[in-house]
Order: structure tokens, then C-alpha cells, then sequence
């Protein structure tokens, strides 16, 4: 299959199963493509309780992810939001509630809130300005759309029994976006190019913890001080 993924010509093995989840990327452009997903890497013996093709999902989504890296790109587990022209990102691990807070978005906010990738957002460093991008690794409910939207916050859940947020420092915005994205590599310069992306990332783009109640005011908080933070970063 050819593929336009994050402005970028992606071939892509319709051995798996992948092809319902690439439909709404599949391109006739012609030339060179700027990736290659190889089958003969596929390493489906890796997942033993997941079937053949989660298998072959997971190997491809992760031969996508690792050769990203060549072009100012990187993934994030999280659930990405558009809303008013800038996407938004809820990270956090398994059971922290991603997409219900996403979800929260589009019941507070209508349909002008978009949820584009609800798993394994692309993020693109393009002309100095960050990207995200919907792709079809995009978790167990295949909510995806191909879009590329400005990026303007990562917000990581906690669970809590009131709704608070706060800016993260640096460093430790660093530490919860590496937990989020596969960082153990083979050669030190992929890890190199990982941690040179998530350093930009960090510089440019607001980075807040968000602990909160299943609940519309949750939403209404995280829009309100992350739109604030992205007016005042100029994003």
C-alpha cells in the first residue's frame, strides 16, 4: 500500500490487516517513498498473547515510529484532540483515562472538537513549528482521522479527586514524555536523535499534569489554562 502519513510517502505491507485502518491514507502519488515498513522485520513471535494481525499492528506501528525519527518526527502515546485550529494531547499510561477526557472534550465542546488519533499521534518538528498528525495506529477503537494540526500542549492524566493542573518543569516533562514513547534502542545515536526531539519538544511546546474527575469541568480546565499557555508560547 501507498500511504501519505505525516507528509510523508509511506509503503506499507497489506499483510496484517492494516488496509481497513490505512484506507483514509492511501495516495496514487508517485515516486520514491520516504519510508519503508519491511514484512521480512516483522517480528510477530515478540506478542504471544495478542493475535497475528495485533501482532503485525504493533510491528509495523513500530518500524513507522523508529525510522520517524530520520525526519524531525517521534511518537506519543496519547489521545489527540483538535480544537479551534490547534490539537491538544492527553498522555499518560494504560487506565489513566485518555480518551474519556478526550471524549469529555467533544461532549463540552461540541463538534468543533476533533479527536484525530486516539492511540499513537505522529509529531512532527517542520520549519521550527510542531505537528499533529493522525495516523492508523491509533488503538483498540480505530479512532483516526488524517490530519495535521498545530500542536499547542501535552497534558499528562492523573486520576484525582479534584481537578487540578499545573505546569511541568523541563525536566520532569522530559521524564513523563519518555515514558510515553519507546526509548530503548539498539544504537546509542537513535536514542541520541529521540532525546535531541523530545529536548526541542519541551523547549517549545507546554507540557502540564492534569489530576481529574470524569467530568465536564475537568475538559473546561485543561482547554482553558492549556489555550492560555499555547496564546502565550505564540503557538
Amino acid at each position: 500500500m501507498r500511504c501519505a502519513i505525516s507528509d510523508l510517502l509511506v509503503d506499507i505491507p497489506e499483510e496484517g490487516g492494516l488496509a481497513p485502518l490505512c484506507e483514509g491514507y492511501r495516495t496514487e502519488e508517485q515516486g520514491s517513498p520516504d519510508i519503508v515498513l519491511e514484512q521480512q522485520y516483522y517480528h510477530p513471535e515478540k506478542w504471544p498473547s495478542l493475535s497475528y494481525e495485533k501482532a503485525i499492528y504493533m510491528e509495523s506501528g513500530s518500524q513507522f515510529y523508529f525510522k520517524l525519527m530520520d525526519f524531525n518526527g517521534m511518537m506519543l502515546h496519547a489521545s489527540a484532540v483538535e480544537l479551534d485550529g490547534r490539537a491538544y494531547l492527553f498522555s499518560g499510561p494504560s487506565g489513566m483515562g485518555k480518551s474519556t477526557h478526550t471524549r469529555l472534550w467533544q461532549s463540552t465542546f461540541g463538534e468543533n472538537a476533533k479527536v484525530f488519533n486516539d492511540d499513537k499521534p505522529a509529531l512532527r518538528l517542520l520549519d521550527g513549528r510542531w505537528f499533529a498528525y493522525g495516523t492508523p495506529w491509533c488503538g483498540k477503537d480505530g479512532i483516526n482521522i488524517n490530519m495535521k494540526v498545530p500542536l499547542a500542549g501535552i497534558c499528562f492524566l492523573r486520576r484525582g479527586k479534584t481537578n487540578e493542573i499545573r505546569r511541568l518543569p523541563p525536566q520532569e516533562a522530559a521524564a513523563r514524555i519518555l515514558g510515553q514513547t519507546p526509548w530503548r534502542f539498539k544504537k546509542v545515536e537513535n536514542l541520541d536523535k529521540l532525546l535531541n526531539l523530545v529536548n526541542q519538544l519541551i523547549r517549545d511546546i507546554p507540557v502540564y499534569e492534569l489530576y481529574n474527575l470524569p467530568e465536564p469541568e475537568a475538559a473546561q480546565l485543561s482547554y482553558e489554562t492549556m489555550r492560555r499557555g499555547a496564546e502565550e508560547a505564540n503557538l
